[in-house]
């Protein structure tokens, strides 16, 4: 996960630098043809060195610039600043708001909204019309008027750039949260359990902690369906969690892994408080009637699928008992992927 926020990072870093690269690139051939006008050579250093530190954060490699996300968002606080940087000194030198080289200045405040996240965008933001006034301090012929136009159009851009930003994380949020819940529960989905899983066995591996999987299912639930109808039986699904929830720590998540399959992951329970927290769901949930397994971290395991799969064994072993199922058959485990 880490690695592809990394890979991610370094990804919407590249295409920045790519942009900025084309945009102020395009000025090298008006710095050329109008090298008989003042100040042509210092310009074009500036631009060299901003386009040297271009290549420079190109290459740098992406454990070193993007191992952490306040690292990968310093580089590109520190890249874009120096982008608008480099659009106010060189617009005032080559005359200020009169410049074709100042409209440059909207080109890392715009990028910013499309990559970065609200905190960066607004400080580019503000960058941005720091430097769209520092244009028009430094032009000794630009009115107020016009500083204040100029400035005051980067300024709307910039807001519009964060509430864009705002609601694009807002979005993502939201696509997030829904890609890893249960839609009707509200549990965890397949894949959102799984995840909590991982960061909780990795915890744990850290710690030398233990923690508990607690699997069960409804009894007959095809038969509720059959009988009486989906509708109904969506309902008492629903019905069931909300009991369950009663029970559950609000810090231990309950994910729905299928059909009437679910899943209690229970942080720093041993067998025996593996066994009561299963006893307490049963009585929360009586008269349903439900088959249960458990599986503790690590002596029944230590991946997902090893602790699944004995859990799933005394799902079934309860499940035997109820309904008196033939000796021998073979779990549900057995003929099930645990890569869904």
């Amino acid at each position: 996960m880490q690695q592809q926020q990394r890979e991610r990072a370094r990804a919407n870093a590249l295409g920045g630098l790519v942009c900025s690269l084309v945009a102020y690139a395009l000025t090298v051939p008006y710095v050329v043809s109008t090298w008989d006008r003042p100040n042509r050579a210092a310009m074009l250093v500036a631009l060299c060195a901003v386009l040297a530190e271009i290549v420079v954060i190109s290459l740098l490699p992406v454990r070193l610039a993007f191992k952490t996300p306040l690292r990968a968002n310093l580089v590109a606080g520190l890249w874009s600043v120096s982008c608008l940087a480099l659009v106010a000194f060189n617009a005032s030198l080559d005359g200020g708001l009169d410049s074709p080289l100042a409209p440059l200045a909207f080109v890392p405040v715009v990028f910013a909204s499309l990559v970065y996240g609200t905190v960066l965008v607004t400080v580019v933001g503000i960058a941005g019309v720091a430097c769209a006034a520092a244009i028009g301090v430094f032009d000794a012929d630009a009115r107020w008027t016009e500083t204040f136009v100029f400035a005051g159009s980067l300024a709307v851009i910039a807001a519009t750039c964060v509430w864009q930003a705002t609601a694009a994380r807002r979005r993502r949020e939201e696509l997030a949260q829904a890609s890893r819940t249960d839609p009707l529960t509200g549990c965890l989905n397949r894949r959102g359990f799984a995840e909590h899983f991982e960061r909780v066995s990795a915890a744990a591996k850290r710690s030398g902690s233990r923690f508990a999987l607690i699997e069960f299912d409804i009894d007959d639930f095809k038969r509720v369906n059959d009988v009486y109808g989906h509708d109904t039986g969506d309902r008492l699904l629903v019905q069931l969690v909300r009991r369950m929830r009663t029970v559950v720590r609000t810090s231990d998540p309950i994910g729905r892994l299928g059909g009437d399959e679910f899943m209690v992951l229970a942080e720093g329970a041993d067998r025996e408080g593996a066994e009561r927290l299963a006893q307490r769901i049963r009585d929360v949930i009586a008269p349903q009637v439900i088959s249960v397994g458990m599986a503790v971290y690590p002596e029944d395991g230590e991946t997902f699928d090893e602790l699944y799969r004995a859990a799933d064994r005394g799902v079934y072993r309860e499940k035997e008992e109820h309904h008196g199922a033939a000796p021998g058959a073979s779990p549900r485990a057995r003929g099930r992927s645990r890569g869904d």
